[in-house]
């Protein structure tokens, strides 16, 4: 007795989708999303000064760090938050007593049109409080 194979019926194979590529790239794009959503901030609009490029490395995004803005006014905010020069003393005060390792690095963003003597104030203010790391945020041309 000979036995006949037949092929597969074609429309039965096509019926059914592999959604492994499309869950695969679902994660992915949800890993990404993730990572990059503490990145981006809320913060006061503030025009930065320039700086040529290469002037600098891109911030490091594993680090913690507290933005300070200074308007063009003068006026203080602390991330999104306005503040007084008090309210940045108590909270420099705050973190400063966080152990070494877990200090924040104070990024300070201040207008372009601002005098220099605010942004030295506010560095002043921070090392007055024992906080060492301290960065100056610029725009590349």
């Amino acid at each position: 007795m000979a036995r006949s194979f037949s092929k597969p019926n074609r429309l039965h194979v096509l019926n059914e989708l592999n959604v492994t590529p499309m869950l695969d790239l679902c994660f992915v794009l949800l890993i990404i999303f993730m990572i990059a959503t503490p990145v981006l901030e809320q913060t006061t609009a503030v025009n930065l000064p320039k700086a040529d490029k290469g002037a600098g490395k891109a911030p490091d995004t594993k680090a913690q760090h507290r933005i300070v803005s200074i308007d063009r006014n003068g006026g203080l905010s602390l991330g999104a938050r306005p503040v007084t020069t008090a309210q940045l003393e108590a909270e420099f005060a705050a973190l400063a007593a966080l152990p070494d390792a877990e200090q924040p690095i104070v990024r300070i963003r201040g207008d372009g049109a601002l005098s220099y003597q605010k942004i030295i104030d506010v560095l002043s203010l921070a090392k007055a409080k024992g906080l060492t790391k301290a960065a100056l945020d610029t725009e590349t041309r």
